[in-house]
């Protein structure tokens, strides 16, 4: 699953009670809130830059990381961050915790107030997220809906997009569209860092996604890439491997980089494919590779 940080003006459903944090046997756990709402303790910037300091928290730090009942070694795991949300002006106020399901699959999301997390130390000296909430009281807790910040992000660049498209009217309306070349993309010279992340088009010349991964067979050869297509902004995309053979590099006539992957294939038949993942390339290869019909 990918992660993200998302900022929203919605109203959330939080999910928060009194902290009851635990303590150890000597009855004080050293410990420490997720954020300071001390304002006294923010650093500035130098030239619009920051240096690192002790005192500031990265996103990675919670993203992923498992959320305990308590710092004993028979703590229960109530959940894991899955996202932070924000709001318009960059303060963390909850985090987006899956709980139950089995590897992501069945997975319930639901917003939980950052007060009621906190960095606990452990018996081996390492900190320790530890929730105030049972599993039970996120089970029971109102899922929460990504589909409504999706909404207004989408409405947002829609806007901009046709603000964009009105402005640049004239210029698009006189420029002629440059010729492109294209080499078939078993026959290309490019390293892997330069195709993950390259867009996609298909048919009709229609964005169809981009590279996340290369899938390379036992032989160590380029079998497949993997295109996520679908969702919004990195949001409910869905791996697709296509293969190799039915994809071309292009780039304008002249340039010296190969800037898109071309396919005669169309979205729809990409997000009716089934998503890949390497538990079903194993079981059953020629099902979860794409491969255009031969016309």
């Amino acid at each position: 699953m990918k992660k993200h940080l998302l900022a929203t003006t919605a109203a959330l459903a939080l999910i928060a009670k009194p902290a009851a944090f635990a303590q150890d046997a000597s009855g004080a756990t050293e410990s420490s809130p997720v954020f300071s709402r001390d304002s006294g303790q923010y650093l500035s910037p130098v030239d619009g830059f920051y240096n690192a300091d002790p005192s500031q928290v990265l996103a990675t730090r919670f993203i992923g990381a498992n959320i305990h009942t308590s710092t004993a070694e028979s703590a229960e795991t109530i959940g894991d961050v899955n996202d932070i949300i924000m709001t318009p002006d960059g303060r963390a106020v909850a985090v987006i915790v899956g709980v139950g399901g089995f590897l992501g699959i069945g997975e319930k999301e639901v917003a939980m107030s950052i007060d009621e997390l906190q960095w606990q130390s452990g018996a081996d000296g390492e900190m320790v997220l530890v929730g105030g909430l049972s599993k039970q009281d996120l089970e029971g807790a109102p899922a929460f809906d990504r589909s409504a910040l999706e909404r207004d992000e989408m409405a947002s660049a829609e806007t901009r997009m046709e603000g964009d498209a009105a402005m640049d009217k004239d210029d698009t309306m006189t420029s002629a569209t440059p010729k492109m070349e294209t080499v078939p993309a078993s026959e290309a010279q490019l390293e892997a860092s330069e195709i993950i992340g390259m867009s996609v088009t298909g048919a009709g010349d229609e964005t169809v996604g981009e590279v996340s991964e290369i899938l390379i067979d036992n032989g160590g050869r380029i079998e497949a890439l993997i295109i996520d297509v679908g969702g919004f902004l990195g949001i409910n995309e869905k791996p697709t491997a296509v293969s190799l053979n039915d994809l071309q590099f292009a780039r304008a006539e002249g340039s010296d980089g190969w800037s898109t992957i071309r396919t005669g294939l169309t979205r729809e038949s990409l997000e009716s494919q089934p998503a890949y993942s390497e538990e079903t390339y194993k079981s059953d290869r020629d099902a979860v590779i794409l491969i255009a019909p031969v016309e």
